[in-house]
């Protein structure tokens, strides 16, 4: 590879903040099994009321599910909710997924969410920059889920008390060969079309990078990033899909 930037190879640090603890059950979760009782699934819920509670933010809580079930019992979530606060601002949020079958202990399973949050609030305008995501259990017909917030720092620092541990996949790194964005609005709102070449080094999904980029340039300054890549590696490819937000440096 050529035309990379001399950088730190080291995996780049990783800030952890809770953000809420979200707690839950349903008022009905109705499944449909269309090939059989043993085939893949769809299912739709809604919840009873619920609460988010956390240091920045709380509030009642409902949300609806259209998650799939998968022919391995994995279940995988499509969670769309609403978060009202006491002075009444709302932030909707999208989640989704997986939901493991706790081995030997039907219908109980472990949940790990992404989350993303929107509100018009100003006081809560920072949920609108930032990716979350979720670890808890579904026991006994109720969710109860610890969301954080992750982002890059420039130096390691200690997570918060209960914080799930973070493993290292790999660190990526790629450039653009092609790169196109189209803006039809005439601001800064748009569309992207790129393709990628890379690596990864370092963790289990060491290997080189080739990836499809389909980015939307938000009005507020967000690059809201939609990608699919494919890693090569010793042991044969993997398809990688992700998502999230990029913002510019607070001091470019």
């Amino acid at each position: 590879m050529t035309g990379y930037k001399e950088i730190d190879p080291a995996p780049v640090p990783v800030i952890l903040t809770q953000l809420f603890e979200a707690s839950w059950s349903y008022e009905e979760f109705v499944r449909v099994m269309p090939f059989g009782p043993d085939s893949e699934g769809q299912a739709y819920a809604f919840s009873k009321p619920a609460r988010v509670d956390g240091d920045r933010l709380s509030g009642e809580y409902r949300l609806t599910q259209f998650p799939r079930l998968r022919v391995d019992g994995v279940l995988l979530p499509d969670v769309h909710g609403l978060i009202e606060t006491q002075s009444g601002a709302q932030v909707a949020t999208k989640a989704g997924g997986f939901g493991l079958q706790v081995p030997g202990e039907p219908g109980n399973r472990n949940v790990t969410h992404w989350m993303r949050l929107w509100t018009g609030a100003p006081e809560l305008a920072w949920v609108n920059s930032v990716v979350a995501f979720g670890v808890g259990s579904f026991v006994d017909d109720e969710a109860r889920i610890s969301y954080y917030v992750a982002a890059p720092g420039s130096e390691p620092s200690q997570p918060p008390a209960g914080a799930p541990a973070l493993e290292l996949l790999g660190t990526a790194r790629w450039e653009y060969p092609e790169y196109d964005a189209v803006h039809q609005f005439g601001d800064r709102e748009g569309v992207g079309f790129a393709t990628s070449v890379g690596e990864v080094e370092g963790g289990i999904l060491a290997g080189t990078w080739r990836g499809w980029h389909y980015p939307a340039y938000l009005r507020n300054g967000l690059y809201q990033v939609d990608a699919h890549a494919e890693i090569s590696g010793p042991a044969g490819p993997v398809i990688n899909r992700h998502g999230g937000l990029a913002t510019a440096p607070a001091n470019p």
